[in-house]
């Protein structure tokens, strides 16, 4: 399959559409690089490459003007030919010392998850596209701690990312400064043909070793390239692998709302089955409050997140829900408040859970 399994707009399309199709449907889409254009990012990081054909990048980054502007930032680059694990290796570096190695013909740096807007909040490189600023997940995350889910990536040609789903299987997009992406989908329903007998997933979908992955090759996949200027969307519980073409630069978000919350959720859930599952040899030497807590504190390092985290965000969105003070292209408020009530109704439900909460919150 490929590139026209996948809606394509020209312009981006109303919100209705976008709800219904691909938030809702849970489908992904490519917009056209009409609508990230007037970025200052799109006018200042890059410069044209001149004959180029139709399927290479017909854009570069502007080497010396990102040294310049950046170059004393500290960053985290990964290494592509270093497997670490199930990632790749990482190690530290400025960014001075990034471009440098960038610039280097076959150079597999990847700058990767640099949090360019924490990192300089009075660059405002871009503005996040309408259709994606429903987002609970920065939200909370912006208000309520030091990080965010706001990500540069930065790469040679050659540069990839492994094979995963989206933290906390939420929602992603990704805007395309320059260069090509290569990206190969994976359709929900699938996740059983991408593990070995022990549960660990495939790396690289390039090279599967059909001994270890002896179901792989019946899973269905989608090729989107994504060229540069446009924007791919990324739903919920798609299993994905991303190759650069060229030199590129993206701007990625990670992102919740009501509309996927649930399969959020649901993802939480199967994570702390498998957390429980790994401590059970020590479950009958603790009492029952004691093996929740610590499933719940490896959930949070394992994870990102727990039940804690959760009930945090449900009940900082609900408030503002109530405000109703949020001007963003959004689904009707009760209906939002629904499906906050829904899952806090079944976080309640768990044994345990209010002592829990509590004993987090008296911390």
């Amino acid at each position: 399959m490929d590139n026209d399994s996948i809606a394509y707009y020209d312009d981006p399309p109303s919100y209705s559409t976008f709800l219904n199709k691909h938030l809702l449907g849970n489908q992904p889409a490519v917009i056209g690089p009409k609508w990230i254009d007037h970025w200052p990012a799109r006018q200042n990081w890059i410069q044209p490459l001149a004959g180029q054909g139709d399927h290479q990048p017909q854009w570069q980054p502007d080497y010396e003007y990102l040294r310049r502007t950046f170059g004393q930032a500290k960053v985290q680059v990964a290494l592509c030919d270093e497997q670490e694990f199930s990632d790749q290796k990482r190690i530290d570096m400025t960014f001075d010392e990034f471009v440098t190695q960038w610039q280097q013909p076959g150079s597999l740096h990847y700058l990767k998850d640099w949090h360019f807007a924490k990192a300089f909040p009075d660059q405002v490189m871009y503005q996040v596209p309408e259709l994606f600023a429903d987002d609970w997940m920065n939200e909370y995350w912006l208000q309520h701690s030091e990080d965010d889910y706001r990500f540069c990536y930065m790469g040679g040609h050659g540069t990839f990312t492994p094979f995963h789903a989206d933290v906390y299987r939420s929602y992603s997009w990704s805007c395309n400064i320059c260069g090509i992406k290569k990206w190969t989908l994976y359709p929900p329903g699938q996740e059983d043909l991408f593990k070995d007998r022990l549960g660990n997933l495939v790396y690289d979908v390039r090279h599967v070793d059909p001994e270890q992955f002896p179901q792989f090759h019946k899973a269905r996949s989608i090729v989107i390239y994504q060229r540069d200027g446009e924007t791919v969307f990324i739903p919920s519980n798609w299993f994905h692998q991303v190759e650069n073409i060229g030199a590129t630069i993206s701007i990625n978000h990670n992102w919740l709302n009501a509309t996927n919350i649930e399969k959020c959720f649901e993802s939480m859930c199967q994570d702390l089955k498998q957390v429980e599952c790994s401590l059970s040899d020590l479950q009958e030497t603790m009492d029952p409050f004691e093996f929740v807590t610590t499933s719940q504190h490896v959930l949070l390092l394992h994870s990102g997140w727990n039940w804690s985290t959760l009930h945090r965000l449900l009940a900082c969105i609900e408030q503002r829900l109530r405000l109703n003070k949020d001007p963003c292209l959004q689904p009707e408020v009760p209906w939002q408040l629904a499906q906050v009530q829904s899952l806090q109704a079944r976080l309640g439900s768990f044994a345990f859970f209010s002592p829990f909460v509590e004993s987090i919150l008296d911390r």
